[in-house]
């Protein structure tokens, strides 16, 4: 399956980010660089070309410079972004993961980091606490056990298995489109969901 249907579009926004100062030569934010890693790789999948894996490489040596703490990654580089979350660890390691496919000692790597990071954040026969302090000593204020990394996670599984069960058994073609949200933590506690509203701004989405 292809993974990048126009390398081309891709790599004209690349070049758009690195001249507006977003990404990679943006802060450090380990969500954003995980997804970089992921987008390296499969850019190095799609055309063969070393310097996708090159690129990979020095991305997550800088997030170790920058992110990296005697034990995990901070959340990232801007002042307001302390302390460690659990899910955005997870999609680091499944960069790593991506990487390691190809270079096994990034598997290697996220494997050591899981293990470091694991005790702190997982409590046996209760749950995973949602964010920890910067050096994992306790959770951080106003955060304990939470439940989504979980859900999540089952959420998607679920969706892949039902992916596969509909390509076993029904005349399918390809998948055109995947969809999430984020619930934003509004006044009314009422949740926006779906595409920016073009009249609003990129920060405006419709009301669920």
């Amino acid at each position: 399956m292809t993974m990048l249907r126009d390398v081309d579009y891709v790599l004209q926004k690349l070049d758009w980010m690195r001249a507006e100062g977003i990404w990679p030569n943006g802060w450090r934010y380990l969500w954003t660089d995980a997804f970089g890693v992921v987008l390296y790789v499969s850019l190095y999948a799609e055309t063969g070309e070393e310097r996708w894996m090159g690129e990979a490489a020095r991305l997550v040596a800088d997030v170790e410079r920058v992110l990296g703490r005697r034990r995990g990654l901070r959340i990232g580089e801007a002042a307001d972004r302390d302390g460690q979350y659990f899910h955005y660890l997870a999609m680091w390691l499944f960069a790593l993961a991506r990487l390691g496919d190809l270079k096994p000692e990034y598997r290697k790597r996220g494997i050591a980091l899981a293990r470091d990071i694991h005790p702190a954040f997982v409590v046996p026969g209760r749950g995973v606490i949602w964010k920890m302090q910067e050096d994992l000593s306790s959770p951080y204020p106003g955060y304990r056990l939470g439940s989504m990394d979980a859900y999540d996670g089952d959420v998607a599984k679920r969706f892949a298995e039902l992916e596969k069960w509909a390509r076993k058994n029904l005349p399918v073609g390809d998948v055109v489109g995947r969809w999430c949200n984020e619930d934003y933590d509004t006044a009314d506690r009422i949740p926006y969901a779906g595409e920016p509203d073009p009249k609003m701004g990129s920060s405006a989405t419709r009301r669920s």
